[in-house]
C-alpha cells in the first residue's frame, strides 16, 4: 500500500516540478512582452494626457512672448499588427507601433505636432531601423529604448534613451524607487543641455540683428523625469520642462520659443497605476509565485514518495 501511495507521490512530484518549469521558461517569456497592439481593449488605440503651463510661449503671429499659457498634450497610439507579422519583424521578435502627439494652448492653438513610427524588441525595447520607422515622416537613424516604453523587467540602472527632438539616444539615470498609489516605481532622470536642433529665419529686429532677416538657430534643453513600474516596464507618470530658444549673431538667447512645465495628468496616472498593477501582479504569479509553490511542493512530494517506495515491505514469519 505505502509503495503505491510513493509512487502517485513521485509523480505529482515529477509533475509539479516540470509544472513549475514550464510556468518560469515557458509562459513567462511568452506572456512577459509588449502588446502588438497596446490599444486593444480601447478599439487599438491609446490615449495619454499630460498637461502643464508654459512659463514663456512665444506668439508667432504677434512676434511677441506670452506668460503663463496652460498648455495640454494628448497622445495618440496604437500597433500597426500586419507589419509586425511580416518576416523581418517577427525574426527580430519586433513590434510596431504609430503615435501622434499633440499640444495646445487654452485657446486651442496648436502649439507642436508630431508623428513617430517606432519597431522595437518586445523585450527589451530596444529601437529598430525596421518596417518604416520614421520621424515625423522621415527616416532617421533610431537607437536606444523606446520612449514609449521601458523595458520588461526594467533594471535599477543608465539606459540609453530615445529623445525625438534630439533625434538621438541620451542616457537616462535611475535615481531611486518610490511609490505611486501603493505602485512600486522606478524614477528616471535625464538633462538634456542646450543643443542645436535646426535653424529658423526670423525678422532681424527680433533678434537684434541689423538687416531684414537673419537664419536663427535653434536650441533646446530638457529636464526629464519618468517614473517606471520595472515589472512591465510601463511609463506610468511623466514629467519634462523642455526650453526652446532663438540665438541672436552674439550666441546669446533673444527669444524663448517655448519655457513649458508638462506632467501625465493624474486621472492619467492613476489609470496607468491600476493596469500596471494588474499586468505587473500576472507576470509576478507566473515568474515567481506559482513556480516556487510548485518547486517547494514537488520537491517535499518527490522525497516523501521516494522514500515510501524504498521501504521494503515487512515478510510474514520473519
Amino acid at each position: 500500500m505505502k509503495r503505491g501511495v510513493g509512487i502517485v507521490l513521485v509523480g505529482l512530484g515529477v509533475f509539479l516540478l516540470v509544472f513549475a518549469g514550464l510556468l518560469r521558461f515557458t509562459v513567462v517569456p511568452a506572456v512577459a512582452v509588449a502588446p502588438l497592439s497596446p490599444g486593444e481593449d480601447t478599439g487599438g488605440v491609446t490615449q495619454t494626457d499630460q498637461s502643464g503651463i508654459a512659463a514663456v510661449l512665444f506668439d508667432p503671429g504677434t512676434l511677441t512672448e506670452r506668460n503663463d499659457v496652460p498648455l495640454t498634450s494628448t497622445r495618440f497610439t496604437r500597433g500597426d499588427v500586419p507589419a509586425s507579422q511580416t518576416s523581418e519583424a517577427l525574426a527580430e521578435n519586433l513590434a510596431i507601433y504609430d503615435s501622434f502627439l499633440r499640444t495646445e494652448d487654452n485657446t486651442g492653438t496648436v502649439v507642436s505636432a508630431t508623428t513617430l513610427r517606432v519597431a522595437f524588441d518586445r523585450v527589451t525595447s530596444e529601437l529598430s531601423n525596421c518596417c518604416g520607422a520614421n520621424f515625423n515622416g522621415r527616416e532617421i537613424e533610431f537607437a536606444g529604448i523606446n520612449p514609449l516604453k521601458f523595458p520588461m523587467f526594467t533594471e535599477p540602472k543608465e539606459y540609453l534613451y530615445f529623445d525625438a527632438t534630439l533625434e538621438e539616444a541620451v542616457p537616462i539615470s535611475y535615481v531611486g524607487t518610490e511609490e505611486i498609489e501603493g505602485l512600486k516605481v522606478y524614477r528616471f532622470e535625464q538633462g538634456i543641455e542646450a543643443r542645436q536642433i535646426g535653424t529658423l529665419e526670423v525678422p532681424g529686429a527680433l533678434v537684434d540683428f541689423p538687416l531684414p532677416t537673419f537664419v536663427a538657430p535653434v536650441f533646446y534643453t530638457n529636464e526629464r523625469t519618468l517614473w517606471v513600474e520595472p515589472t512591465t516596464g510601463a511609463i506610468v507618470k511623466g514629467e519634462e520642462r523642455q526650453v526652446q530658444t532663438l540665438r541672436g549673431q552674439d550666441g546669446s538667447d533673444k527669444v524663448t520659443v517655448i519655457d513649458a512645465v508638462i506632467t501625465t495628468t493624474d486621472s492619467e496616472v492613476s489609470e496607468g497605476v491600476e493596469t500596471a498593477k494588474s499586468l505587473s501582479g500576472l507576470i509576478a504569479l507566473l515568474n515567481t509565485t506559482l513556480p516556487l509553490i510548485g518547486l517547494v511542493l514537488g520537491f517535499v512530494l518527490l522525497i516523501v514518495g521516494i522514500a515510501l517506495v524504498a521501504v521494503r515491505p515487512r515478510v510474514r514469519g520473519s
